[in-house]
């Protein structure tokens, strides 16, 4: 990463952390203001100005929710625990990032693994009826446990890209096309790995196993060279180096 300034803009802190965190949005970056959760200064005229305390805030706060699906509502409090009513948000730059991770380890198993569905409004900035859309669509599943409905992680991840997707104008219904060829990938790696996991030999099936996690890893490899060679003659054909 760049050098941090002393003072920024909005367009600056985004450029300055959008490598990190691609997700993130001029957008995310006003909502998490709007909570309370970033105090930038403001110009006579209006415009916000991030300092590097900003900065390491903010990246604190996206690792967080990134890491961790931490509602805002609990990333509030470890915030709150991190100052205790004594430190200022650059202090957080001077704890450093272990420190920061050590409070958000405290966190119980059940929030560390899954996300309340109430809590997404807040936490991912998706409505209900999105998420309710991508259900229905058979790209994320929710869990009812004792305090309500939950998703788990891997269904967190989905509905963050669906989300990003959705910036772009790919809907749900668009995005089928990755459930689809999930199903044929699985059918086509239980055809190698079920024989062996059927087997009484507990070695066999660790073996089939092991041989399943090579397939998925292949499969991703695989799958982004095929896009990557897909979509770079567009770069190319307009005098642009190939980003990847």
């Amino acid at each position: 990463m760049g050098q941090v300034k002393e003072k920024m803009s909005i367009g600056e802190l985004l450029k300055l952390l959008q490598q990190e965190f691609p997700e993130l949005t001029i957008s995310k970056i006003r909502f998490l203001e709007s909570e309370g959760l970033l105090s930038p200064e403001r110009t006579p005229s209006g415009y916000r100005k991030f300092s590097q305390a900003d900065a390491q805030r903010l990246r604190f706060i996206l690792k967080l929710q990134k890491e961790k699906y931490l509602p805002l509502k609990v990333i509030r409090e470890k915030l709150n625990e991190l100052e205790s009513g004594r430190m200022r948000a650059g202090d957080l730059a001077a704890a450093g990032e272990s420190e920061a991770f050590r409070v958000g380890e405290e966190i119980s198993a059940y929030q560390e693994a899954t996300l309340p569905r109430e809590n997404l409004p807040q936490a991912l900035d998706i409505d209900l009826s999105f998420a309710d859309t991508l259900e229905e669509y058979g790209l994320i599943c929710s869990h009812q446990g004792e305090d309500g409905l939950y998703y788990e992680r891997e269904d967190v991840k989905i509905l963050r890209i669906a989300r990003e997707f959705s910036r772009y104008g790919l809907e749900p219904r668009h995005i089928r096309m990755y459930e689809n060829l999930t199903d044929r990938e699985v059918m086509a790696f239980e055809q190698i790995i079920m024989p062996s996991l059927k087997s009484k030999d507990p070695e066999a099936r660790k073996r089939a196993l092991d041989v399943l996690l090579q397939l998925v890893n292949l499969s991703r490899e695989l799958k982004d060279q095929l896009l990557k060679n897909r979509v770079k003659e567009y770069f190319r054909q307009n005098n642009q180096p190939v980003p990847f």
